[in-house]
This record gives structure tokens, C-alpha cells and sequence, in this order.
């Protein structure tokens, strides 16, 4: 029973302390938000590829022919090959169930290209093998983690900056931070749903389809990718 009194009165000691610190924040504050957007051009773009078994006349087009084409013309565009990859969500060769009795055979790969004038190429290239589909799938930046931080750290020093010229505005200074609440911190770089992404499908419609896109004549201009983080501050309020 001795036992059981000391750790219930360890409990009930040890949860005043809490109590007036909650208390505390009753104090005199001044609130307010802070936000930031930063825009940057994409430097890694990556163009999803399929390639699909078919026929050329009386001869059937293979993958690993079609395969070799796509390095070969990616090769005299000035593409490293080994930016080009099987896409990890159809590594494996996929079997397509058509109307015939015949099963077609396609192959998916992901690549990485730095810069929209390279994407117009590749797909002129695409075009020119008759490539069964691509489309841009991803978006993103080399330095996207430094470029959020410098972001976050602009949108908390503009909460901070504006609770101080307010207080002093009512004539009281700043005292120190009783509450940070980061309230938005994202990356708006999805493709999709933006006037910059266009798919090509059977080759025959892809370069059509680039006329609804942002482009300046036949080279393709992409939105920027926007970072955008907000902040809301408590600061207490000391008289002077």
C-alpha cells in the first residue's frame, strides 16, 4: 500500500509544474502570419516512354528493335543513355490482351532530360520511331531541398518582421516567441491538370496535341515549379 501512495503522489506532483506553464501562455501576444513563394524553372524533367509491339507490313516490330532505335536517336540528340531507365512501375514486360487472338508485348522507361528544348527533341525522336506513348510525368529541381529551406526560412522571418512593426505601431516591444506554427509547406511541381504537360498516344497525334501547350513555336515552355511555406507566430508583448 506504502508503494502505491508514493507513485500516485510522484503522478500528482509531477503534472503541477505543466499546469502553470500552460498558464503562462495567457500572457499578453501579438500574432500573425508570414508567408513566402519562390518560383524556378525545372531542371530535371522526366518524359515517361512505352514502347509496344506491332506490326511493320508483314514484319512484326520487336521491343528490343524499337528499344535500340529510341538509344540510337536519343544518342545523336546529345542524350546520355544512361539517363534512360526501365520505369520502375512496369519494370517487366507487360502482356496486352487485344481484340485478336494475338497478345502484344510493351515495355515502359522513364527519362531524364535537363531543359524543354531537350523534351522537343525528344520528341521529334519519338515521332520519328512511332513510339507507342509518352507523356511528361515528373517534374523537379537538382537543388529543390536547399530552395524549400531558403523558402521557409523568408516566411518565418516575414511573420517576425510583421509582429514587430505592429507592436511597436501600439507602442510595446517584442518580448520572446510563445508559439510557431508552420501552416503550409509544399511544392507544386505535379504535371498534371498544368497546360505545360501533353501526352503524345500513337505517335501520329503527339506533335498535335503540342499546339495546346505553352510553346513559342515548335519548343516547349514549361510553368515553374512554385514552393510556397506560411507561418504563424505568437509573440508576447512586453510594456515599456
Amino acid at each position: 500500500m506504502k508503494k502505491r501512495i508514493v507513485i500516485l503522489a510522484t503522478l500528482i506532483f509531477g503534472l503541477t509544474p505543466f499546469c502553470f506553464d500552460a498558464q503562462d501562455i495567457k500572457k499578453p501576444y501579438i500574432e500573425a502570419t508570414g508567408s513566402s513563394e519562390t518560383e524556378i524553372v525545372p531542371d530535371e524533367i522526366y518524359v515517361t516512354i512505352t514502347l509496344q509491339e506491332r506490326q511493320d507490313g508483314k514484319d512484326k516490330l520487336t521491343i528490343e528493335k524499337q528499344e535500340d532505335d529510341l538509344k540510337q536517336n536519343l544518342k545523336e540528340i546529345g542524350i546520355d543513355i544512361s539517363n534512360l531507365s526501365l520505369n520502375t512501375a512496369n519494370a517487366d514486360f507487360r502482356k496486352i490482351k487485344s481484340l485478336k487472338k494475338d497478345v502484344v508485348t510493351s515495355k515502359s522507361y522513364l527519362l531524364k532530360v535537363g531543359n524543354a528544348e531537350t523534351v522537343t527533341k525528344v520528341y521529334e525522336r519519338l515521332d520519328k520511331i512511332n513510339a507507342h506513348d509518352a507523356y511528361i510525368s515528373k517534374l523537379n529541381h537538382s537543388r529543390i531541398l536547399e530552395f524549400t529551406k531558403e523558402n521557409r526560412i523568408k516566411a518565418i522571418k516575414a511573420a517576425k518582421d510583421k509582429v514587430e512593426y505592429l507592436a511597436a505601431a501600439v507602442g510595446n516591444q517584442l518580448g520572446g516567441p510563445i508559439q510557431i506554427t508552420e501552416t503550409i509547406n509544399s511544392v507544386e511541381n505535379n504535371p498534371y491538370g498544368n497546360p505545360y504537360n501533353y501526352r503524345m498516344s500513337n505517335a501520329v497525334q503527339s506533335y498535335g496535341g503540342m499546339e495546346s501547350s505553352e510553346s513559342v513555336g515548335d519548343e516547349i515552355s514549361f510553368k515553374k515549379i512554385k514552393i510556397k511555406a506560411s507561418f504563424l507566430v505568437k509573440y508576447e508583448i512586453l510594456n515599456k
